[in-house]
């Protein structure tokens, strides 16, 4: 039998905090590509380098104990790459280091405070099977 997950199956931790209360969505996407050469024989495709990101949307946490917003700002003044961990609940789990990006700040006013961010992923992540 197929089992079905959901976002709420998910956990996100980064630098070793737990974020998944201000968290809506989170996901690790490969960015594929291919050329294709026209040879004698026909095309031919080769596989481009693959390209990995770690997405993230969520509500803006300004001022609050752990705040992802927060954390995010400091990481990305530095610039160093910082931990991320995507857990399922059956233990199985994509690891890796993510480049920090600066958050938004603000938003409309008959809007929660949301964010959206993309962050690229440093080398390729590691896929951990639950045990």
């Amino acid at each position: 039998m197929t089992i079905i997950y959901t976002g709420r199956n998910l956990t996100i931790e980064v630098d070793g905090v737990g974020y998944s209360a201000q968290t809506s969505s989170t996901q690790v996407n490969a960015q594929n590509s291919a050329t294709v050469y026209q040879v004698l024989t026909g095309p031919k495709a080769v596989q481009d380098p693959t390209s990995w990101e770690l997405q993230i949307a969520g509500f803006q946490d300004w001022d609050e104990a752990n705040s992802f917003c927060e954390a995010m700002v400091t990481a990305a003044t530095t610039g160093d790459p910082i931990p991320f961990e995507l857990a399922l609940s059956t233990g199985a789990t994509v690891t890796g280091d993510i480049i920090p990006a600066f958050p938004p700040f603000g938003g409309a006013a008959d809007s929660a405070l949301e964010f959206d961010l993309t962050f690229t992923i440093d080398g390729t992540p590691t896929y951990t099977p639950a045990p």
